[in-house]
């Protein structure tokens, strides 16, 4: 089997984005020099549109932003790489006949732009919920990476006139409520030829950027298939076929452990199902893999500082 690499294994196209990032920082009194300090990128790179940028450099990359005094940054960031004509992916997004269509372009491409993140799709009767996880382990960078990422879609829905029902900074980087009618909403019947005419550049593009997922990533899939049991470190390094203390060392490559991984995925699920007023506290306590609902109530205190009953609805 093909085992799922750290981001090491990911590459991007410079002309995807990290071009608008520099500029946006350099907007802020950021020097290009200072931005791309122990990259082993040069300026002459970012010309080639073709130059494919290694995973290390870019987390440097975003190691040097988070230098750069500026909070309203990540939202500035987003909004560039959104509205830049040169970027396909953006493009097509922008022309999709509906909202809907729009996500799952970004979805399904989004390694071409942001394989940083993990974005989870859920069902709430005629609501969709999209919650941002990491798919790859990034360190001090997480937050900045996660930020801009978050920003992205606030202003894709902005751009689309969408006003999202519920968008909340909080533990689970991303909590972005749509119903089925705002999904649907269409633009102009013109649009649509664009629309396949960016979508063919996206498969072409597809084709020189690796699909493997990142670790984390990984994990999560594999524990979103197998709930309400609960993957073991012994169990997961199984399916890899590694040993467990291999397992344990790349993820300590990615800046994480197999219990912050487990516990990060517990608190974007708890958020989720809290919404739902037919699941009582230990019914929640036991598709989590708690003991008994008083340890499912103080981990819910300690990822958000609140009682799980200040998430119920009404």
């Amino acid at each position: 089997m093909r085992r799922p690499g750290g981001y090491q294994d990911k590459q991007l196209l410079v002309a995807h984005g990290v071009p608008e990032l520099l500029q946006a920082a350099q907007r802020r009194g950021a020097s290009l020099h200072q931005l791309l300090a122990g990259t082993t990128l040069f300026e002459a790179d970012l010309q080639k549109p073709q130059f494919r940028i290694h995973a290390g450099a870019l987390q440097r990359l975003l190691c040097n932003l988070n230098k750069v005094p500026s909070p309203e940054l990540p939202a500035v960031i987003a909004q560039a790489i959104l509205l830049n004509p040169q970027i396909p992916v953006c493009r097509l997004i922008l022309s999709a006949p509906t909202l809907g269509k729009a996500l799952r372009y970004l979805w399904f491409y989004r390694q071409q732009l942001w394989p940083l993140c993990l974005p989870v799709l859920q069902w709430q009767g005629a609501t969709l919920r999209l919650t941002l996880l990491p798919a790859v382990g990034m360190g001090a960078v997480q937050e900045l990476a996660l930020a801009v990422c978050q920003q992205f879609v606030l202003a894709l829905c902005a751009a689309r006139q969408v006003r999202c029902g519920n968008a909340t900074q909080s533990v689970a980087p991303l909590l972005l409520q749509l119903t089925s009618a705002q999904l649907a909403q269409r633009l102009e019947q013109e649009q649509r030829a664009e629309c396949r005419h960016w979508r063919q550049i996206c498969c072409q593009q597809a084709k020189l950027l690796p699909r493997q997922p990142g670790l984390l990533e990984w994990l999560s899939r594999q524990q979103l298939r197998r709930l309400p049991d609960w993957l073991s470190p012994d169990e997961a390094a199984a399916i890899l076929q590694l040993h467990p203390a291999a397992l344990k060392r790349l993820l300590a490559e990615q800046h994480c452990s197999f219990s912050q991984w487990q516990d990060l995925l517990r608190n974007q699920l708890a958020l989720f199902w809290l919404s739902q007023p037919e699941l009582s506290n230990r019914q929640l306590a036991a598709r989590l893999g708690y003991s008994d609902e008083h340890n499912f109530r103080r981990a819910v205190k300690r990822w958000t500082g609140l009682l799980p009953s200040a998430f119920r609805p009404g």
